[in-house]
């Protein structure tokens, strides 16, 4: 029998399909029946969910990352909270990292004087700088990182399984930049697709009653590059996709239901292929990014939240395509540094109140 240890104890998500995990459910559920996310040309408008002073001169990217965080807490309850602040980590993952940041910066050094440039616009600069402000809002001073591409959950378990950690608050962030995203949809690839910002973020820690449901093992493969931007090998990628699907059923012992990273490109069919060939009896949904549509280096966890949120509050049918309830999910993603990523989903038996 396989051993899920490690469970998701709170969600929190700010997207362009809403900016509240109840509503977000409410939605995926039916009451947004006919829902169909469009192409953002805007910033989402979201709760930090903290004093306005204490997030005095933070960019947006950090914003964006306390925000899910401290909604994350707020749905955890006291699974999400540590007596030892030592015990407590923030895991987060991004694709483009600060890029507005990083733009507002790199103008005024062009067109200004670079002493005078302001020190709170250059240390928003760094991806890491909304671990930063996340460890200092819900005082963690545990293990932190920051990685550009990868699966936050193969290093979360770790440090939780490892006793390294009581909770590990494990995210991703991906901001709105207008430069950024009209360059993507300049390309060709890209054009049909429907790119947004999202950031999610996830309180994982021990199993216990009131998880949301539990984290099983991930397997990570590696694509040529990123199918957003480039035009990948069909049989390559399909083989790689094969061999990261295979490995994680395996080591979980299958999936009722797999999770796509379909956006409606090119790539959607090459890996429906390796679906059908490593998973033939589970039921495939396709319509994650129809509802929160493509956000890059979030996509992945994204699926994974709405795998879990499918497990803990029956999000199924209207809003992503799947026609029953299933007791494991497989989520699967790519991120812009052209890893595909799987990891398994387990019920934890809690009921829509919260009880086992």
């Amino acid at each position: 029998m396989i051993d899920f240890k490690t469970a998701i104890n709170g969600i929190g998500m700010i997207s362009a399909a809403g900016t509240d995990v109840k509503f977000l459910s409410k939605r995926l559920n039916g009451d947004g029946l006919g829902w169909r996310v469009t192409k953002q040309s805007r910033e989402t408008v979201f709760d930090a969910g903290v004093p306005a002073q204490k997030l005095r001169r933070v960019n947006r990217y950090s914003r964006l990352a306390v925000a899910a965080a401290v909604q994350s807490l707020r749905d955890a309850g006291e699974s999400g909270r540590t007596a030892d602040p030592f015990r407590g980590g923030t895991i987060f993952t991004t694709g483009y990292g600060s890029m507005s940041s990083n733009v507002a910066f790199c103008l005024s050094v062009a067109e200004g004087e670079p002493d005078l440039c302001g020190p709170s616009l250059f240390s928003g600069t760094v991806a890491n700088a909304c671990v930063g402000q996340v460890c200092i809002q819900l005082n963690m001073k545990g293990p932190s990182t920051v990685l550009i591409g990868g699966n936050i959950f193969l290093y979360s378990k770790l440090l939780l399984e490892m006793d390294r950690a009581d909770v590990i608050f494990a995210g991703a962030v991906e901001e709105y930049d207008a430069d950024l995203f009209a360059s993507l949809e300049k390309n060709e690839i890209a054009s049909g697709v429907c790119i947004n910002e999202a950031t999610v973020v996830f309180a994982l820690g021990q199993r216990n009653e009131a998880s949301r449901c539990l984290v099983g093992e991930s397997s990570v493969s590696a694509l040529s590059g990123y199918p957003l931007v480039k035009r990948l090998s069909d049989e390559e990628s399909e083989m790689s996709m094969r061999l990261a699907l295979r490995e994680c059923l395996d080591k979980n012992g299958g999936a009722d239901v797999v999770l796509s990273s379909a956006n409606g490109s090119y790539f959607d069919e090459i890996e429906a292929r390796a679906i059908a060939v490593e998973a033939p009896y589970a039921e495939v949904a396709h319509g994650v990014k129809g509802f929160f549509g493509e956000t890059m280096g979030a996509a992945f966890s994204m699926n994974v939240a709405a795998g879990a949120l499918c497990l803990t509050d029956r999000c199924f049918a209207e809003g992503l395509g799947v026609s029953r309830a299933p007791d494991k999910i497989l989520a699967a993603g790519y991120d812009p540094i052209g890893n595909y990523n799987c990891i398994v989903l387990s019920k934890n038996g809690r009921g829509d109140d919260g009880t086992a």
